[in-house]
C-alpha cells in the first residue's frame, strides 16, 4: 500500500499538537474533545498518555492515545483522516502500540466495533458509563 510505505509512525509531541487539533476539528464526532471546557484537559492527555501519530507527506493522517498501567494497555482513541481510511493506517498505529508493549494485553475502548472485528480482534466484554 502506497500511504504505508510513505507515512511515518512519529511518538506525539507538544510540537504536533496545533496540527492535530486543527485535523480533528473538522470531524463533529469530535468536538467533545475541542470544546472549550475539555480542550486543554485533551491537550494535556495528549502528553501524558502514550500517543502515537501517524505522518504522510508532512501531514499528520491519524493517531491513536493509550492508557498504560501494570495490568493491560487501553487505546481510548484512534482517528484516522476520512480520506487515508480503509488504506492500513488504523491497523499500523494499533500495531505501533503493540510492539511498544510487546508483553502487555492491549484493549481497544470502542464505539466502532465492526472496525475491530474486521481486524480479527477478540471480543472480550463490554464498556459500561456509570
Amino acid at each position: 500500500n502506497e500511504i504505508l510505505s510513505m507515512s511515518s509512525i512519529l511518538k506525539y509531541q507538544k510540537k504536533h499538537e496545533d496540527e492535530l487539533i486543527c485535523l480533528l476539528g473538522q470531524e463533529p464526532d469530535w468536538s467533545s474533545f475541542l470544546s472549550h471546557d475539555a480542550i486543554d484537559k485533551f491537550k494535556e492527555a495528549l502528553l501524558e498518555s502514550e500517543t502515537f501519530l501517524c505522518e504522510f507527506e508532512g501531514n499528520i493522517c491519524g493517531y491513536i492515545r493509550a492508557l498504560v498501567d501494570n495490568f493491560g494497555i487501553y487505546i481510548s482513541e484512534l482517528y484516522v483522516s476520512p480520506q487515508y481510511r480503509g488504506k492500513g493506517v488504523g491497523a499500523e498505529l494499533l500495531e505501533r502500540i503493540k510492539q511498544e508493549y510487546p508483553k502487555q494485553d492491549v484493549y481497544v475502548l470502542s464505539d466502532e466495533d465492526a472496525y475491530y472485528e474486521k481486524l480479527g480482534y477478540q471480543r472480550v466484554g463490554s464498556v459500561f458509563k456509570l
